[in-house]
């Protein structure tokens, strides 16, 4: 067998941690400035500054082939490289994916998946080179978005085909099996966000418990709307994980990139409670106070869309639209806000910390974003900022 693996969990599953693992598959793209979900009042602003579970769920496999230089999205993050199809399969079912590829020729081309863990969130670039056809298994309970990035898929949910192709992704409920028909030439960028996760981050927007499962329209419009920000906000969080492993080692970044795709998704894209999500509530200014006192009070921790909601002690959509009448910003955004401030106040402060060790301690990991954010908020760079000290 001539195929390369990435070490890993031994089985599917649950990880070592006791958390479901998620599993996806992911390209690099021109990144314009992200656009609003106006549905929910939340001002989004740039991802660029709010940017670790265990390894994909397979075993190593002895490298007897050398995986060629790459420079594929998440080129960093080998998972897999393999030209044999039943080394392939093997690999893949232990993903929790039956896998065939019925006009390969072993030696022929190379299979290649580059992927990367999140708490809650899994993140993979998938190119098979043949034809293939990918069955998800029955246990999985992960919600799957498709991102393409060349050729064309079909995923087959129950009765319904969706195109995966140009600016049409798929969204994916566990609520039925998925067939993903891959051409030859297709490659895909997927985030597969775990099923717990994303219905704790749902309880909380909404403000209940939800009784059946979540069932998304499973068309994604990548043109406009919550697709093109959502496909946005990954491919810079490509570019990030491409360029080093910040995103991977600051909790700080990790936590708001999750939050962030996580609440597009659920907000944005429709799904069988959407109508109940959208409803409009009477503002309280005591539930804005009350969730402000607990950002500053946890501002050095990952702070989360469910955590903010029990504080405030409403649901987290009417947090987000009455924060935002209250202070401008949304809450996450009011999050990095304060975050530039308190690297602000240190500065000025005259610690003898490096300005990259504070601008990280505050979950800001890329210096060159950093440094523009900061300069359109406080109108100086951070450099002018330690002068005046």
């Amino acid at each position: 067998m001539s195929c390369f693996a990435r070490n890993g969990v031994g089985k599917t599953g649950r990880s070592a941690t006791g958390r479901e693992p998620t599993r996806g598959l992911l390209q690099q793209a021109a990144l314009p400035h992200p656009t609003g979900l106006s549905s929910v009042g939340v001002n989004w602003g740039r991802l660029q500054d709010e940017l670790t579970r265990e390894p994909f769920c397979v075993q190593r496999a002895e490298p007897t082939m050398q995986a060629p230089v790459d420079r594929s999205p998440l080129h960093r993050h080998p998972e897999l490289y393999c030209s044999d199809a039943a080394g392939a399969a093997d690999l893949l079912a232990r993903k929790g994916f039956n896998l065939t590829l019925p006009h390969h020729r072993d030696g022929e081309g190379g299979m290649r998946v580059n992927a990367v863990d999140l708490p809650s969130i899994h993140l993979c670039y998938v190119r098979y080179g043949t034809e293939a056809i990918a069955t998800t298994n029955p246990a999985r309970t992960d919600y799957r978005v498709q991102f393409p990035l060349a050729g064309r898929s079909v995923s087959v949910m129950g009765r319904t085909e969706v195109l995966c192709a140009d600016m049409q992704g798929v969204v994916g409920s566990p609520l039925c099996d998925q067939v993903i028909r891959s051409a030859a030439d297709s490659q895909r960028l997927m985030m597969y966000f775990a099923g717990d996760a994303l219905i704790r981050h749902l309880n909380a927007m909404m403000g209940e418990a939800i009784v059946e499962k979540v069932r998304f329209d499973p068309v994604l419009n990548l043109a406009s709307g919550a697709g093109r920000s959502l496909r946005r906000w990954v491919m810079l969080a490509v570019e990030e994980l491409d360029d080093s492993n910040a995103l991977l080692a600051n909790p700080l970044a990790a936590t708001q990139f999750e939050q962030l795709v996580l609440t597009g998704l659920v907000c944005g894209q429709p799904h069988n409670y959407s109508a109940l999500l959208h409803r409009r509530t009477a503002i309280s200014p005591r539930s804005v106070r009350r969730a402000l006192d607990y950002i500053h009070a946890n501002l050095h921790r990952p702070i989360t869309a469910e955590q903010l909601a029990a504080a405030a002690a409403v649901p987290g959509r009417t947090l987000y639209a009455h924060f935002r009448l209250a202070t401008g910003l949304a809450p996450l955004a009011y999050v990095r806000k304060a975050r530039y401030e308190q690297v602000r106040r240190e500065l000025l402060a005259g610690p003898d910390d490096h300005l990259t060790i504070v601008a990280a301690r505050w979950g800001f990991e890329h210096m060159g974003r950093f440094a523009a954010g900061y300069r359109a908020l406080f109108g100086e760079r951070p450099s002018q900022t330690l002068r005046r000290r």
